[in-house]
C-alpha cells in the first residue's frame, strides 16, 4: 500500500512539474512577445509642464488672431513673423503647464525659420498661403530631428529621419512650426494619457480631457498657443478633440494624400492594410480651416476628381439629413441632452433661412461600424504576434458588449486571414457607395460626434452616466467611427458652450471629395450658430 502511495505521489510530482515547466515556459514566451521600451526615454523640457517662476513678457496683440489674419499682417509688412512667433513662444512657455498640450517646444528652430520668412517678404519674393505663420503638429507625424514616441515607452527612443510630407507640404507654404502636441499612449483613446509625457487636460475644465487622439492639438489651439493644428484621425481623433475643446476639425477623405502622407516610428506591418486613417487641419475659424486644407492637399490636389463648389447656390436650395440619438435594431446610442438642444437649435435655424431638412440616418450605420473593427484589425493588430493577439482579443471580449455587434471584427483580431481581408474589402466598397447613394438624396449629413461634452479624465474606462443612464465607455465613440470605416469627410462645427461653460459640437459629413462644399457651407452657416468661444 505505501508503495503504491510513493508511485502516484512520484508521478504526481512529476507531473506537477511539468505542467510547472510548461507554464513557466508560456509565461516566459508571452513575455518574449510583448513589446519592450525602446532605448533610453527622452529628456523632457520640463519647464513646458511647469507653472514659471517669473512670465515672459507678452502683449497679446497677436495670440488670438487666425491665421489668415496673421498671414495678411505678415505679408502686408504691418507685422514681423519674428515678432508674431516670439509672443506665441512666450505664451506658450508662461501657460502650457494648464493643459500640457504641447510636448516639444522648437524655440530656435521656429524664430530662425521666422527670420527666413521675414527676409523673405522684405525681398517681396513669393510667399506660400502660411508665410511666417506659426503652427504646431501633432507628435504622431515626423518632424526631421525630433521625437516621435506615440508617447509609449515601446518607441520612446525614436527620432525622425525626416519629414512627414504633410509637414512638408505646411513648411512648402512658409509655416513655422512652434512644435508638436501631446497624445495618448499608440494613439489609442480618446483621452490624452501615456508613458512618456504628462497628461493633457481640457482648457475649458482641467478635470476633463481634451479628448484623443489629437487632444494636444486640439487644446493647442483652443488656448491660443497656435492658430492651427495639424491632426490625424483614425476614429474619431480630429473631430473628438476638436468637439471636446470647442474648435473645427477637418477629418478629410481618405487616401486624399495617398497612403504614405504621414509616418510613424513602427515601421513594421503590411503597408496593404492601411487604411482608415487621415491627416486634417485644426482652427478656432472656418476661414482657418479652408486654409489649412489647401496648404495641406497642395501636393495632391491634382490627384483627385473634387466635387465642385456651386458659389450660386442659396441656402434654400440645399437639402440636409440629421439625426440626434443613433437608433439601433433593439436599442439607440444616448446622446445628452445639451448636445440634443444644440443640434435641435441649428436645425431649427437652418429651417428659418429655408433649407431643406429631413430627420433621417443614412442606412446600414451598424455595418459601418463593425467594418471599422475589422479594418482596424488589420491594420492595427495584424503585425502582432499570434498569443498576443488572442490576449487582445479576450480583453474586448471580456468587457461588457456593446450596443453594436462587433463580434466579427474580433474575430479577426485573432486570426488576421489575407483571404478574408480581400472580401472585407469589397463589402467596404459597398458600404461606401451605399452611403454615396444617400448623399444622391442629400447635400450634407448633421449629427452628433459624441454623446456628450468632455468627459471627465477616466483611466479606467468606467461607464458613462448620459441623461441618468450609465453607457459603456466605448460605446459613446460610435459617432465618428462610421465615416473613417467609408473614408468619407466630415467636419467638425462648434456651437459654443453648454450651461457649465463646456463647448458643444456637432459634425457635417458630406460624399467623397467633398472636402470644398463642406468648408463653403459651413462659411455660410457661421452666422447661424455661436461657434468657438475662448476658454475663461
Amino acid at each position: 500500500m505505501k508503495t503504491n502511495f510513493k508511485k502516484l505521489a512520484k508521478w504526481l510530482g512529476i507531473i506537477i512539474g511539468v505542467l510547472a515547466l510548461l507554464v513557466g515556459g508560456l509565461v516566459l514566451y508571452v513575455w518574449s512577445q510583448l513589446p519592450k521600451a525602446d532605448g533610453e526615454p527622452p529628456i523632457l523640457q520640463t519647464e513646458l509642464f511647469q507653472k514659471p517662476k517669473t512670465e515672459l513678457p507678452c502683449e497679446g496683440k497677436y495670440i488670438f488672431k487666425s491665421a489668415t489674419e496673421l498671414a495678411t499682417l505678415i505679408k502686408t509688412r504691418k507685422a514681423s513673423s519674428v515678432e508674431i512667433t516670439t509672443e506665441f513662444i512666450n505664451y506658450i512657455k508662461n501657460n502650457n503647464y494648464k493643459t500640457n498640450a504641447f510636448v516639444w517646444l522648437f524655440e530656435k528652430e521656429a524664430l530662425e525659420a521666422a527670420k527666413r520668412a521675414d527676409e523673405i517678404t522684405q525681398r517681396a519674393e513669393n510667399t506660400g498661403l502660411l508665410h511666417g505663420v506659426p503652427v504646431c503638429i501633432k507628435e504622431e507625424f515626423w518632424v526631421k530631428g525630433h521625437p516621435s514616441t506615440w508617447n509609449s515607452s515601446q518607441f520612446q527612443n525614436f527620432m525622425a529621419p525626416r519629414n512627414a510630407a504633410i509637414v512638408d507640404a505646411w513648411l512648402a507654404e512658409g509655416a513655422v512650426i512652434l512644435g508638436t502636441t501631446n497624445v495618448p499612449r499608440m494613439l489609442i483613446d480618446m483621452q490624452t494619457a501615456g508613458e512618456i509625457y504628462p497628461e493633457a487636460h481640457n482648457p475649458y475644465d482641467v478635470k476633463r480631457t481634451p479628448g484623443g487622439s489629437t487632444g494636444g492639438g486640439a487644446a493647442a489651439v483652443a488656448s491660443a498657443f497656435c492658430p492651427l493644428s495639424l491632426g490625424g484621425d483614425m476614429g474619431g481623433s480630429i473631430r473628438v478633440p476638436a468637439a471636446y475643446c470647442g474648435i473645427y476639425g477637418l477629418k478629410t477623405t481618405e487616401e486624399s494624400m495617398g497612403r504614405h502622407f504621414g509616418s510613424s516610428p513602427d515601421t513594421t506591418g503590411n503597408h496593404h492594410y492601411y487604411r482608415l486613417a487621415v491627416a486634417g487641419p485644426m482652427a478656432r475659424t472656418i476661414d482657418d480651416i479652408d486654409l489649412g486644407w489647401k496648404a495641406l492637399i497642395k501636393p495632391w490636389y491634382q490627384n483627385n476628381k473634387w466635387l465642385v463648389v456651386d458659389t450660386t447656390k442659396s441656402l434654400s436650395s440645399y437639402k440636409i439629413a440629421w439625426f440626434g440619438e443613433l437608433q439601433l435594431p433593439n436599442d439607440k446610442i444616448s446622446v445628452s441632452s445639451d448636445v440634443l438642444t444644440k443640434l435641435n437649435q441649428l436645425v431649427s435655424n437652418l429651417n428659418k433661412e429655408g433649407v431643406n431638412t429631413n430627420n433621417v440616418q443614412p442606412p446600414k450605420l451598424a455595418e459601418m461600424r463593425q467594418m471599422h473593427m475589422l479594418l482596424m484589425a488589420y491594420m492595427v493588430f495584424a503585425k502582432q504576434p499570434w498569443i498576443i493577439r488572442q490576449l487582445i482579443k479576450h480583453e474586448f471580449e471580456s468587457g461588457t458588449p456593446l450596443k453594436i455587434d462587433m463580434s466579427e471584427g474580433l474575430e479577426r483580431i485573432g486570426d488576421a486571414d489575407e483571404e478574408e481581408y480581400e472580401k472585407i474589402l469589397k463589402r467596404r466598397e459597398a458600404l461606401k457607395q451605399s452611403l454615396e447613394d444617400f448623399f444622391k438624396q442629400y447635400d450634407f449629413l448633421i449629427m452628433p460626434i459624441t454623446i456628450g461634452p468632455a468627459m471627465v479624465k477616466n483611466p479606467n474606462h468606467e461607464p458613462i452616466e448620459i441623461n441618468g443612464k450609465n453607457m459603456e465607455y466605448w460605446d459613446q465613440f460610435h459617432y465618428p467611427m462610421f465615416f473613417n470605416a467609408t473614408g468619407h469627410p466630415a467636419l467638425t462645427i462648434p456651437l459654443g458652450l453648454n450651461d457649465q461653460g463646456l463647448p458643444i459640437a456637432v459634425q457635417l459629413v458630406g460624399p467623397m471629395f467633398s472636402e470644398q462644399r463642406l468648408i463653403h457651407f459651413a462659411k455660410m452657416i457661421e452666422k447661424l450658430h455661436e461657434g468657438y468661444v475662448a476658454p475663461k
